[in-house]
């Protein structure tokens, strides 16, 4: 049976709290209790070390980064047979990560049916292969909209509409998320699941969808959250984790610069689009700044060590996983503290009446 290598580390820090507590509390010997405190603390100063020294080497990369290298990776990416589709995307994850990229769906779906089951025009920002806008069209009956730079993904999305008899509801266009070419004020709902962190400017995508929406829309958003445990049990992580719900300025500098993978140092890629991981404070000030008043605020897939060993045990067996997962994940989600600490945020706002505040300061100049 494979055993990951995100369930071998955190088994060895659960090896080494268990030893530290067992020698504090029974034992007394103290040696392997500083043994086992100088592992978790030697751990824990490599994880922060490496995150400034990826987030040093990325940082001159992004910042020469244009929309057109953007849409080239995009491009490249949705031409691969691994990768043309929702589907397949699914497949190339493993485990637990393939169950919480179809939980993801269901999630934000879960919320168009609360925020935008009565909106008369709904626009899915950054739709991809567009599974958002035809769920709106189909399933809500709702005329939908899906705006995304890469045309071979839209080019799927049409056809899907096509051949599920809603294309008729639906339409798609090719275009940076931070430069609509739509009519502003046109939508009472904007979806935008995922998008936002592969903007050279969040800020300016978030203008923009202040700028489609009619006053007292409402924005869904989904990002990748900074706060996420990433399955650590190590208590020097955990405690770093749980102070940056409070201030974020504890983490080590992080934008996660990626093509397939989060950027490596060690074995860097050759071609990179853009992922930044959020804070709670940071996406809440983006969008207090954009104009926007929160009305719902949730995280979601918290990784925490007792999915890895379900996931070891399944095997592969998303189903199976989903039937265990599901009930803790309900049950962890409404822990007062950890259920903050998931690895996607979610947000609800409304457009404030006030209008448009300026604001569009760039990442690079932050």
């Amino acid at each position: 049976m494979e055993v990951s290598e995100r369930l071998r580390r955190s088994s060895g820090e659960l090896v080494a709290v268990a030893i530290l507590l067992l020698d504090l509390i029974w034992l007394r010997a103290f040696l392997p209790a500083a043994l086992a405190l100088a592992f978790l603390l030697w751990f824990f100063f490599r994880y922060r070390r490496e995150a400034v020294l990826s987030y040093c080497h990325s940082e001159p990369v992004r910042c020469r980064m244009a929309l057109a290298d953007i849409r080239d990776i995009e491009r490249k990416y949705t031409r691969r047979d691994d990768y043309n589709s929702p589907e397949k995307r699914a497949l190339v994850r493993k485990g637990l990560d393939r169950y919480f990229y179809y939980v993801r769906y269901e999630r934000v779906q879960a919320l168009l049916d609360t925020f935008a089951a009565d909106s008369k025009r709904v626009l899915d920002m950054g739709c991809g292969f567009g599974r958002n806008t035809l769920y709106v069209a189909e399933n809500l009956k709702r005329p939908a909209v899906g705006l995304d730079l890469d045309d071979l993904k839209l080019a799927w999305a049409a056809s899907e509409a096509s051949r599920h008899g809603t294309i008729g509801n639906v339409g798609f266009v090719c275009a940076d998320a931070a430069l609509p070419p739509l009519r502003a004020g046109s939508f009472e709902c904007i979806v935008m699941t995922e998008a936002l962190e592969h903007l050279i400017s969040p800020a300016q995508g978030l203008a923009a969808c202040h700028e489609l929406l009619l006053p007292g829309g409402i924005l869904i958003i989904t990002v990748p959250s900074r706060h996420n445990l990433a399955y650590s049990i190590n208590p020097f992580i955990v405690l770093e984790k749980i102070v940056s719900l409070v201030d974020d300025r504890v983490l080590p500098p992080y934008h996660g610069l990626h093509a397939r993978f989060e950027y490596d140092r060690h074995n860097p890629e050759p071609q990179y689009g853009m992922h930044y991981n959020f804070s709670g404070q940071r996406l809440e000030g983006l969008l207090s700044q954009a104009g926007f008043s929160t009305i719902r605020r949730e995280s979601f897939e918290i990784e925490i060590f007792p999915y890895l060993a379900i996931e070891f045990l399944c095997q592969g067996d998303v189903q199976r996983m989903k039937r265990l997962v599901a009930p803790l994940e309900a049950l962890v989600t409404r822990l007062p503290v950890i259920g903050r600490m998931g690895q996607h945020l979610v947000w609800v706002a409304r457009k404030e009446d006030s209008g448009r505040k300026a604001f569009l300061t760039s990442f690079c100049s932050q």
